[in-house]
């Protein structure tokens, strides 16, 4: 069975990943279309994103090239 990201590592991943690229966390919000306020609540591990929000956290993951580190269970709660 092939490893998989937890929640926690996923968040950490994305954010080291958009630092990485020099992508501040507004730029981060407006390329998802979400304020700055949840992008930062993303990034921090606070909160994760609601259904209605996946798709905009996903644009954010597929931009940042991280889309094959994704699994199915990331969204269907089973972590």
């Amino acid at each position: 069975m092939q490893n998989r990201l937890t929640r926690a590592e996923l968040v950490a991943l994305v954010d080291q990943t958009r630092r990485d690229q020099h992508i501040s966390v507004r730029a981060a919000a407006r390329l998802s279309g979400v304020p700055a306020s949840t992008m930062q609540g993303w990034l921090q591990g606070r909160h994760f994103p609601t259904p209605a929000l996946r798709p905009k956290f996903l644009a954010l993951v597929d931009h940042l090239g991280l889309s094959a580190v994704l699994h199915g269970g990331l969204w269907q709660g089973e972590l």
